[in-house]
């Protein structure tokens, strides 16, 4: 008879082995599981012996042979650039479904990519026309909409009843999840909360009528809800962020709480998903909340992949104990590890997830101790129900063997696996008379569409244990090796390890100093302790009183300073030079959070656009100093013998620094290091509106060892002071980033050369822009509404990169379902935005930089209302803070402007605010027309998931910064070096390895190295 087998009789307890059988727990330094000892390891072994058996005995369903025979999932697992464009084809079809020529034109473009090698026939299928193009399209699409319906019980929960009763019928219980991972707006969280009320309301009715099934319907406390509804916290917010970690739950509680009392009123089981890793935090606070507040049969998702995994699950044991309070913990791996993983990595974060799949699996079994050892024995006296979640025979025995080992009845833990997967583990555990419940799915395809590919990513993966079990016959050794390397056997050749998979793209190449640049990473306010600290630290930070009262005079006294200085700065050692640069660089990382204080202060910044404005800084510091040295050493060209040809480079004389308030810290640090680091004595002259922030930035420099007689600082109106700056003849060079009216101005003034003046003036000249964003017919809203939300109005769109014009491409016109759609969504999104003090961490839009852009901006949103625009979103969506005059006063809050043609002022001006102009291409290379058809060059962006346009943009959208389905702002440097042509401005990009040659004149020298026809390299 199988182990723990029930249907002898009912009643009958979990067989146990002796006391011979008991096995200790290896304990760590704080007391969690870290292993299991030998002789229990032998036990879990018997266990998932017994298991895979019985699983074999019910070899059926999506992971089986039949299912993988199928022509390009077999191939997906032979050819994986095959596999890569097939699933971004998948991920792509929702949207092209009803349209059979964009469905084949997309995957006949994914399937020619280079590199891709097709099934035998599926060439010649893709070349056909006709009849049979037809056929191929049709089928291919039945194919993917097959396997959606494998993983998706249904469109809603009416269409997944009555796979849901199958379910019941053959003894699995079920937990419904709605699908729809991005929920953008208000409006989107509202309808969410309607789907979920729909279900706690009405799946009882239809549930209850189902016949008795008493091992599904009790643990070993007692009855069990037959209802159990899974909840993703980010579906219900839009402003679910955890910088603002008590206004997200706020928002939170006040669309959950009514969904638990209506659970709980209908005796419906609630579950919280665990999502991503930013998440993680959040989701555990408002679980404990809203545990505290509504008495509801809660249960959690929680994830062993994490690195806190063994704190989390203390920590949730901890407050079930104190509060009395029975939960169940779903234990899963984790869905997110590649995401996690890169983003991390992209981030210059340390890895939130464990970098292989042995450290995960070891993590799940800890947790699983961790929650069986607070497993409650009777109601009402707190702890965790352990519901595992795994596909994984090892993990599954080992937390049966946990069981055993404390005289639980097997009824006190459930299985749960996901619906459409691993059907012989399901057969298998209810073979054993185990509690089986399924997660299932319900939703529309493209909201589903990214967990189906999840999916197929998981179970076509080299490192998935159901293809080893199930389709690459691994052996019952391998597939149950203990993942404890403490253990003594979790031999290497035996375990399916992966490989280390964290800081997987190549390190930058080392320069000047010969280490590795690497941006600074910002941080990561989904940290508690790292919110706190900055909050503290911005409410501390201080901005210098620092008055515009510069004169020519004091210009003239700068300027005389700095010419005779020059030859002193110019020869000394650029290696001293750029460690300068350095340790200015490590004093900003010392002080950040009160710098972001100080630019919050003074220019409206919120939270992280401040602290990336510090980082940005910090990097061009780093950045430049290690590219410096290399200019000024002798560089031999060719190798010729006789003959030493060399080059190397010195300073260019005086630079005048003019830097703009937008990124008062960021761009006045970055030109500001340019030109010392390269040896120009420099005279800084920062905007009007932020000196402050500049003068700390003159004071680090200073003590990080630059003369001031190498770098002066003045604080004084443009029009006059810089204005005499930049037509001095002793200034060699200048560096301007602000308004194209003055850009061109000062490219004037430095053409006239007097008869005093010895050389030609060069200028570093960043202007304005207008930048457009094109939204394809196969875009992914979800990534793109919040792309162009955010380049729109981040930082009140007061920068030269951002998204002032929206192009959406819809072949059936301006109001076609395609455009619409998108407006739609991007408008509610907007209105979701939080428009308030940007010293509050929740804050999304603040007060523009002052009274004269308010009036400037505001003139061009009056005109485009009374050129008849439709002013789809504007100032009546926010209700202003009454309590802040001040910011009510100078608060622009978003604008959108539809319906808006290239003859429209707004479409071809740059605004410089929160105004954003949606206008309509009926085709891409129409959409492309209008990007172009732009003065400015200086960034641009694109959403599409079609190959050939992505490419197409490549070649054809003519801006110094292209983006491909991300937002169009946030250069990084060294990774985007940034700056445009055009009227967008001249010089090569800030952040790049050729910026600095600007600041720089090259010089040559040829050497005729023989002496009486001998050579030094004979």
């Amino acid at each position: 008879m199988a182990l723990f087998s029930r249907r002898a009789s009912k009643s009958k307890q979990v067989t146990r082995r002796a006391s011979s059988r008991a096995r200790a727990v290896v304990r760590g330094d704080e007391g969690h599981p870290v292993g299991l000892s030998q002789h229990s390891d032998a036990r879990v072994y018997e266990i998932g012996h017994e298991f895979l058996e019985a699983a074999n005995r019910h070899r059926a369903g999506v992971l089986s042979k039949q299912f993988w025979s199928d022509k390009l999932m077999d191939w997906s697992m032979k050819d994986h650039a095959f596999k890569v464009q097939l699933f971004r084809f998948v991920d792509t079809f929702p949207v092209l479904r009803h349209d059979a020529d964009a469905v084949h034109d997309h995957l006949v473009d994914y399937l020619s990519q280079p590199d891709v090698n097709l099934p035998p026939g599926m060439a010649m299928a893709m070349r056909a026309g006709g009849l049979a193009k037809g056929t191929f399209t049709k089928t291919t699409s039945g194919q993917i909409e097959s396997m959606a319906k494998q993983f998706i019980a249904g469109e809603d929960a009416k269409s997944a009843l009555p796979g849901l009763k199958s379910l019941w019928d053959r003894g699995i219980a079920f937990s419904v999840d709605l699908l729809g991972e991005a929920c953008v707006s208000d409006a989107e969280a509202d309808m969410y909360v309607e789907k979920y009320m729909d279900l706690v309301t009405n799946l009882p009715d239809a549930v209850s009528a189902w016949k008795p099934n008493e091992r599904l319907e009790r643990d070993h406390l007692g009855p069990v809800p037959r209802t159990n509804v899974s909840i993703k916290i980010s579906a219900l917010s839009a402003k679910a962020d955890p910088i603002d970690t008590d206004g997200a739950i706020s928002d939170l509680m006040s669309r959950i709480v009514p969904i638990l009392e209506r659970a709980k009123e209908r005796g419906v089981f609630i579950n919280f998903d665990m999502e991503q890793a930013e998440l993680k935090d959040l989701t555990l606070e408002l679980f404990m909340r809203c545990c505290e507040a509504v008495e509801f049969e809660a249960g959690l998702a929680m994830q062993a992949y994490l690195k806190s995994g063994d704190e989390d699950a203390r920590r949730i044991v901890e407050w079930s104990k104190k509060t009395g309070r029975d939960v169940t913990v779903r234990l899963v791996k984790g869905a997110y590890w590649d995401y996690e993983t890169i983003h991390a990595e992209q981030m210059h974060w340390p890895c939130k997830v464990w970098n292989t799949k042995q450290e995960t699996d070891a993590c799940f079994e800890r947790m699983s101790e961790t929650f069986l050892d607070s497993t409650p024995r009777s109601k009402g006296e707190g702890g965790v129900r352990l519901a595992l979640g795994s596909h994984n025979a090892r993990s599954i025995a080992a937390a049966v063997e946990g069981l055993e080992r404390r005289e639980l009845p097997v009824e006190a833990i459930e299985f749960q696996m996901l619906h459409g997967m691993a059907d012989q583990l399901k057969g298998a555990a209810g073979e054993l008379g185990w509690r089986v419940r399924e997660y299932v799915p319900v939703g529309e395809m493209i909201p589903g569409m990214a967990y189906l590919v999840r999916r197929l990513l998981e179970n076509t993966s080299n490192e998935s244990w159901l293809r080893a079990g199930f389709l690459d016959g691994a052996s019952e050794e391998r597939l149950l090796a203990s993942p404890h390397v403490s253990d003594g056997h979790a031999k290497q050749d035996l375990y399916l390890v992966a490989p280390e998979r964290h800081a997987l793209s190549p390190a930058v190449e080392g320069v000047g100093d010969g280490r590795p640049f690497a941006t600074e990473p910002m941080r990561d306010f989904s940290k508690k302790p790292v919110r706190e600290t900055f909050a503290e630290a911005i409410a501390r930070s201080v901005v210098p009183s620092v008055a515009n009262d510069g004169t020519v005079e004091h210009a003239d006294a700068a300027l005389a300073a700095a010419h005779a200085y020059f030859p002193t700065w110019r020869d000394a050692d650029p290696r001293e030079r750029a460690s300068m640069m350095i340790r200015a660089a490590d004093a900003m990382r010392a002080r950040r959070d009160e710098l972001s204080g100080v630019i919050i202060k003074v220019s409206g910044k919120p939270w992280r656009e401040a602290d990336a404005d510090v980082t940005e800084a910090i990097d061009f510091l780093d950045y430049y100093a290690r590219h410096a040295v290399g200019l000024f050493e002798p560089r031999r060209l060719g190798k010729y013998i006789g003959e030493l040809d060399e080059q190397w480079h010195q300073p260019r004389g005086v630079a005048v620094v003019i830097s703009p308030w937008n990124f008062p810290l960021a761009i006045c640090c970055g030109m500001t290091a340019a030109a010392l680091v390269t040896g120009n004595t420099t005279v800084l002259k920062p905007a009007e509106q932020t000196p402050g922030i500049a003068s700390i930035l003159a004071q680090i420099l200073w003590d990080a060892g630059v003369p001031r007689e190498a770098l002066h600082f003045i604080a004084a109106p443009g029009e006059t002071v810089g204005a005499h700056l930049v037509r001095d003849p002793r200034v060699s060079l200048i560096a301007f980033t602000g308004s194209k009216a003055v850009g061109l101005d000062i490219l004037q003034a430095a053409g006239v050369t007097p008869s005093e003046q010895l050389h030609v003036k060069k200028v570093v000249c960043e202007m304005g822009g207008k930048n457009a964003v094109i939204i394809d017919v196969s875009a992914d809203f979800d990534e793109a509404v919040l792309g162009v939300r955010y380049s729109a109005f981040g930082f009140q769109g007061q920068k030269c990169s951002a998204c002032s014009r929206v192009i959406v491409v819809d072949p059936d016109g301006p109001n076609g379902q395609h455009i619409s759609g998108f407006v739609e969504r991007l408008v509610e999104s907007t209105k979701s935005l939080v428009v308030g003090d940007p010293m509050n961490p929740g804050t999304d839009v603040a007060t523009v930089i002052d009274d004269e852009a308010r009036d400037k901006i505001m003139g061009f949103i009056e005109r485009a209302k009374r050129q008849g625009l439709t002013c789809a979103v504007g100032a009546d969506a926010w209700r202003l803070p009454d309590d802040s005059p001040t910011l009510a006063k100078n608060v622009v809050p978003p604008h959108i402007f539809t319906g808006v043609t290239r003859e429209h002022e707004i479409a071809r001006e740059e605004i410089f605010g929160p105004v954003l102009a949606v206008m309509h291409a009926h085709s891409f290379d129409e959409a492309l027309e209008i990007a172009n058809d732009s003065p400015y060059k200086l960034t641009g962006g694109v959403f599409s998931r079609k190959p050939a346009h992505l490419e197409k943009a490549r070649r054809e959208f003519r801006v110094g910064n292209l983006y491909l389905n991300r937002g169009n702002t946030g250069a990084l440097v060294g990774r985007q070096p940034f700056g445009g042509f055009g009227m967008s401005g001249v010089g090569s990009k800030a952040g790049g390895d050729a910026y600095l040659h600007q600041f720089v004149e090259p010089r040559a020298c040829c050497e005729n190295t023989m002496r009486r026809g001998f050579a030094p390299e004979l």
